[in-house]
Protein backbone atom coordinates (compact mmCIF):
# COMPACT_ATOMS: atom_id res chain seq x y z
CA UNK A 1 0.00 0.00 0.00
CA UNK A 2 1.31 3.44 -0.94
CA UNK A 3 2.31 5.88 1.78
CA UNK A 4 -0.36 8.62 1.69
CA UNK A 5 2.08 11.34 2.76
CA UNK A 6 4.54 10.38 0.00
CA UNK A 7 1.75 10.43 -2.59
CA UNK A 8 0.69 13.88 -1.38
CA UNK A 9 4.31 15.09 -1.47
CA UNK A 10 4.61 14.11 -5.14
CA UNK A 11 1.35 15.84 -5.97
CA UNK A 12 2.55 19.01 -4.24
CA UNK A 13 5.87 18.74 -6.12
CA UNK A 14 4.01 18.77 -9.44
CA UNK A 15 1.95 21.77 -8.33
CA UNK A 16 5.09 23.61 -7.18
CA UNK A 17 6.75 22.98 -10.55
CA UNK A 18 3.72 24.37 -12.37
CA UNK A 19 3.89 27.50 -10.20
CA UNK A 20 7.46 28.16 -11.39
CA UNK A 21 6.50 28.07 -15.07
CA UNK A 22 4.78 30.77 -17.09
CA UNK A 23 1.03 30.11 -17.29
CA UNK A 24 0.68 30.42 -21.05
CA UNK A 25 2.16 28.30 -23.80
CA UNK A 26 2.81 29.98 -27.19
CA UNK A 27 0.34 29.11 -29.93
CA UNK A 28 1.06 25.89 -31.79
CA UNK A 29 3.27 24.54 -28.98
CA UNK A 30 2.51 22.33 -26.00
CA UNK A 31 4.44 21.23 -22.94
CA UNK A 32 4.29 18.07 -20.93
CA UNK A 33 5.85 17.72 -17.49
CA UNK A 34 6.85 14.35 -16.06
CA UNK A 35 8.31 13.70 -12.63
CA UNK A 36 10.52 10.61 -12.33
CA UNK A 37 11.07 9.98 -8.64
CA UNK A 38 14.49 8.61 -7.80
CA UNK A 39 14.05 8.48 -4.05
CA UNK A 40 11.48 9.50 -1.46
CA UNK A 41 12.09 9.22 2.24
CA UNK A 42 10.80 10.54 5.55
CA UNK A 43 12.10 13.86 6.83
CA UNK A 44 13.36 14.26 10.38
CA UNK A 45 12.96 11.27 12.67
CA UNK A 46 10.73 8.76 10.94
CA UNK A 47 8.88 11.58 9.21
CA UNK A 48 8.34 13.65 12.37
CA UNK A 49 9.77 17.15 11.97
CA UNK A 50 8.32 19.04 14.93
CA UNK A 51 5.24 20.67 16.41
CA UNK A 52 2.90 23.16 14.84
CA UNK A 53 1.64 25.91 17.15
CA UNK A 54 -1.85 26.65 15.86
CA UNK A 55 -3.43 24.19 15.61
CA UNK A 56 -1.33 22.32 18.12
CA UNK A 57 -0.32 19.17 16.25
CA UNK A 58 2.63 17.15 15.02
CA UNK A 59 4.31 17.95 11.70
CA UNK A 60 5.36 15.17 9.35
CA UNK A 61 7.21 15.42 6.06
CA UNK A 62 8.84 13.73 3.11
CA UNK A 63 11.87 14.52 0.98
CA UNK A 64 11.82 13.61 -2.71
CA UNK A 65 14.69 13.51 -5.15
CA UNK A 66 13.56 13.40 -8.75
CA UNK A 67 14.40 14.05 -12.38
CA UNK A 68 11.85 16.27 -14.07
CA UNK A 69 11.51 16.37 -17.82
CA UNK A 70 9.62 19.08 -19.64
CA UNK A 71 8.90 18.11 -23.23
CA UNK A 72 7.90 20.73 -25.78
CA UNK A 73 5.68 19.47 -28.57
CA UNK A 74 4.24 20.91 -31.77
CA UNK A 75 5.40 23.85 -33.84
CA UNK A 76 8.66 24.17 -35.71
CA UNK A 77 12.07 23.55 -34.18
CA UNK A 78 12.99 27.25 -34.04
CA UNK A 79 9.82 28.18 -32.10
CA UNK A 80 10.30 25.17 -29.78
CA UNK A 81 13.94 26.09 -29.14
CA UNK A 82 13.03 29.70 -28.34
CA UNK A 83 10.27 28.56 -25.97
CA UNK A 84 12.63 26.06 -24.31
CA UNK A 85 15.14 28.82 -23.59
CA UNK A 86 12.41 31.09 -22.23
CA UNK A 87 10.97 28.30 -20.10
CA UNK A 88 14.36 27.30 -18.67
CA UNK A 89 15.12 30.91 -17.79
CA UNK A 90 11.70 31.36 -16.16
CA UNK A 91 12.24 28.29 -13.98
CA UNK A 92 15.87 28.91 -13.03
CA UNK A 93 15.74 32.65 -12.33
CA UNK A 94 13.58 32.36 -9.22
CA UNK A 95 15.34 33.50 -6.07
CA UNK A 96 16.61 30.98 -3.56
CA UNK A 97 13.96 32.11 -1.06
CA UNK A 98 11.16 31.69 -3.63
CA UNK A 99 12.36 28.19 -4.43
CA UNK A 100 12.60 27.31 -0.75
CA UNK A 101 9.10 28.70 -0.22
CA UNK A 102 7.83 26.21 -2.80
CA UNK A 103 9.76 23.38 -1.13
CA UNK A 104 12.78 23.15 -3.45
CA UNK A 105 16.08 22.59 -1.66
CA UNK A 106 17.83 22.16 -5.01
CA UNK A 107 16.68 22.77 -8.57
CA UNK A 108 19.27 22.57 -11.33
CA UNK A 109 19.23 21.92 -15.02
CA UNK A 110 20.61 18.62 -16.25
CA UNK A 111 22.10 18.03 -19.72
CA UNK A 112 19.68 16.86 -22.40
CA UNK A 113 20.49 15.47 -25.83
CA UNK A 114 17.07 16.40 -27.23
CA UNK A 115 16.53 20.10 -28.01
CA UNK A 116 12.82 19.87 -27.16
CA UNK A 117 13.39 18.30 -23.73
CA UNK A 118 14.45 20.24 -20.63
CA UNK A 119 15.76 18.12 -17.74
CA UNK A 120 15.98 19.25 -14.14
CA UNK A 121 17.25 17.51 -11.02
CA UNK A 122 15.23 18.44 -7.96
CA UNK A 123 15.48 17.90 -4.25
CA UNK A 124 12.09 18.70 -2.75
CA UNK A 125 10.81 18.82 0.83
CA UNK A 126 7.17 18.58 1.79
CA UNK A 127 5.85 19.21 5.30
CA UNK A 128 2.15 18.49 5.82
CA UNK A 129 0.49 21.26 7.78
CA UNK A 130 -2.19 20.02 10.17
CA UNK A 131 -5.80 20.99 9.62
CA UNK A 132 -6.89 20.19 13.15
CA UNK A 133 -5.11 20.04 16.46
CA UNK A 134 -4.39 16.99 18.52
CA UNK A 135 -6.44 17.12 21.67
CA UNK A 136 -5.70 15.51 24.98
CA UNK A 137 -8.02 12.66 25.86
CA UNK A 138 -9.31 13.56 29.29
CA UNK A 139 -11.87 10.82 29.77
CA UNK A 140 -12.45 7.42 28.25
CA UNK A 141 -16.02 6.24 28.45
CA UNK A 142 -16.39 2.48 28.28
CA UNK A 143 -19.95 1.46 27.66
CA UNK A 144 -19.52 -2.06 28.97
CA UNK A 145 -21.78 -4.09 31.13
CA UNK A 146 -20.07 -6.47 33.56
CA UNK A 147 -20.76 -10.19 33.07
CA UNK A 148 -22.69 -11.96 35.68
Amino acid sequence: MADALSVEALSVLETALAALMPAGVPGGLSRQVRVHVRRIRPLGLGGYVGRHVAPDASLFGRRAQARVDVTIGGGNDNAASTYAATLAAAILTHSRSELAGHGFRRLERAPSEAPRVLLFDVDFEFVKLPSAGEELIEEIVLNTVPDG
